[in-house]
């Protein structure tokens, strides 16, 4: 059996201490690597969408989104880009009617969207309607919580 010296004994107690205060830092840089992990996930909205829209018109209703792997909509005049790893925009463009029916200009729209997880999304952005020399007649605010639907 070897007696321990006063240094021994010092060095003992410093290695314990370092390690003591390192397991904290090494759980930390655990944590926050797997933060950046969760971070680092991206969504898609490609699918379809059932979708609550509000309007500052106001207005309010249900209506569905298509969005296309190619970057449309679903038809000739909407489109879609990502902007980030959860967020993207999209354009719109419909023909605007009159109370009778009849074509007398069009609404296009911006919004910004965020996906939230694989499933959920939410938009904002401003809407123009349009006469037909394509002045701006009125504007609004379009306000949008998607869910995926397929």
């Amino acid at each position: 059996m070897s007696a321990r010296t006063p240094q021994t004994r010092r060095r003992v107690l410093r290695s314990l201490a370092v390690t003591a205060l390192a397991v904290p830092s090494l759980l930390m840089a655990a944590g926050a690597a797997q933060a950046d992990t969760t971070a680092a996930k991206s969504y898609s909205p490609v699918g379809t969408w059932s979708a609550q829209v509000t309007t500052s018109i106001p207005s309010s209703g249900t209506t569905g989104f298509t969005f296309l792997a190619d970057g449309t909509m679903g038809n000739d005049t909407d489109t879609w880009y990502c902007t980030g790893r959860t967020t993207f925009s999209y354009d719109i463009k419909h023909p605007h009617k009159d109370s009778s029916g009849n074509v007398d200009g069009s609404v296009v729209g911006h919004q910004d969207a965020v996906l939230s997880d694989k499933d959920h999304w939410t938009s904002h952005g401003v809407s123009n309607v349009l006469d037909l020399q394509g002045n701006v007649v009125s504007s609004f605010t379009v306000d949008v919580v998607a869910t995926r639907t397929s």
